[in-house]
């Protein structure tokens, strides 16, 4: 399937009923092999090599946004140190404040441990919620993950091999979103509201100066041309 034919069925679709519809759309498009070099293609053509609007992270590429929703491809790499499981944020439960729908794509993909959040009242720093089974799912090419927004905790664990993993994340309605996503700690327990704020002021601090020693790169070229 291609992408934009992906886009078009999502349109059309009830992003709250048409799940089975969904879900096998996203099987569909995960077989096209081709996407990120599409990807990289139209938007070089559009943007030059700018990494404007087109990175979701350090490692993820965003193919598509809209008000509704959003498909990004991901990239998950196999870790030897600490640091590196920090930088993909594995082993970090936290939950998502929207929908997602997330399909293996490439490589043994990673495993994501989850587990039901029962209680009905708003998180709250310092109190354990009322937790379901653990549940524990590898992300194989073709295989689906669907995660409800505020209702799950989950973490990610690395893949053996670099894997590509494809989502749609369903954005929620401004009007009714009443709650945060949280990170919770090793037993647990809610800590923070939001998921990895420091990784991700990191990684704009990075961008920052990457673009800022571009930029003093150009004036130095120019200034030797003249």
């Amino acid at each position: 399937m291609k992408l934009q034919t992906f886009i078009e069925r999502m349109t059309s679709y009830d992003l709250q009923r048409d799940k089975s519809k969904i879900t096998e759309d996203l099987r569909q498009l995960a077989k096209n092999r081709t996407l990120l070099s599409e990807h990289l293609y139209t938007t070089i053509q559009q943007d030059g090599f700018s990494t404007k609007n087109t990175l979701y992270g350090a490692y993820a590429f965003v193919l598509h946004s809209n008000d509704l929703f959003t498909v990004r491809l991901g990239f998950w790499s196999p870790v030897t140190s600490q640091d590196e499981r920090e930088t993909f944020i594995y082993d970090l439960s936290h939950s998502h404040d929207f929908e997602l729908y997330c399909v293996g794509y490439s490589g043994d993909g990673y495993t994501t441990v989850s587990r039901q959040i029962l209680d009905q009242n708003p998180l709250q720093a310092g109190t354990k919620p009322e937790l379901g089974e653990e549940r524990v799912l590898k992300l194989i090419p073709g295989e689906v993950l669907h995660m409800l927004p505020l209702r799950e905790v989950h973490k990610q664990l690395p893949p053996e091999t670099m894997s590509a993993s494809l989502s749609l994340l369903i954005h929620p309605r401004q009007e009714t979103k009443t709650e945060e996503a949280w990170c919770f700690d090793d037993n647990l327990v809610p800590t923070y509201p939001g998921i990895a704020r420091q990784e991700t002021a990191l990684f704009e601090s990075l961008l920052s100066r990457l673009k800022h020693g571009q930029h003093s790169l150009s004036i130095q070229s120019e200034r030797k041309s003249v």
